[in-house]
């Protein structure tokens, strides 16, 4: 069950005998079938940082949404999971720049600062050309607390499903995994997917 105001996330347990730790977004997923902390990546940083545990501490155990990403490419469709972001384009691109963030945070970044990782949806940061470079050196900076929204080319919306058409020769990178040749990308969420140790 999503996470709900006023109340908890997540149960008190015991880590496990066989506990994996991913120091990537991208290990999280690859482990959604066993006993999985975080060490490294986006979701860690949005978690706190938290210190790798052993088998025996005392522990919380975490749901989390994943992103059900299905990209097009000149050799068909591929699936790809990801508890992290979905990143379109770059922050000096000329022909934009979206992160599908299930987590709020991105390169140091604190992108949206209304995203959780068990709230069943996911926050889009879109930025929308024409913005200079100057504008979007301050932007990025600001972005680093929270505090790049309001802005008139930069916005953060909350959604379930979306679609990116490939503009030009943008980049698409999945939990810090750069993809490569693409055309499209559909992203849905799934509540409570899996869960993590903290």
């Amino acid at each position: 069950m999503t996470i709900e105001k006023g109340r908890e996330w997540g149960s008190p347990a015991v880590v496990p005998p066989h506990l994996v730790h991913a120091s990537g977004d991208a290990q999280v997923v690859e482990n959604a079938h066993v006993a999985v902390q975080p060490t490294g990546g986006n979701l860690w940083r949005s978690l706190g940082s938290p210190a790798p545990r052993t088998p025996g501490d005392d522990c919380t155990v975490l749901p989390i949404d994943v992103m059900i990403c299905t990209v097009s490419h000149p050799d068909g469709l591929s699936t790809v999971r990801a508890v992290a972001d979905v990143v379109v384009g770059s922050w000096f691109s000329r022909a934009g720049f979206t992160v599908i963030t299930n987590v709020g945070v991105w390169g140091g970044a604190n992108i949206a600062p209304r995203a959780h990782p068990n709230d069943g949806e996911f926050d889009v940061f879109t930025l929308v050309p024409p913005v200079s470079v100057r504008q979007r050196v301050t932007g990025r900076r600001r972005a680093e607390t929270g505090t790049h929204v309001p802005h008139p080319s930069m916005t953060v919306r909350r959604a379930t499903s979306l679609t990116i058409e490939r503009s030009r020769s943008q980049r698409l990178v999945i939990d810090g995994r750069e993809f490569g040749r693409w055309s499209r990308v559909s992203v849905e969420i799934r509540a409570d997917f899996m869960t993590v140790i903290v």
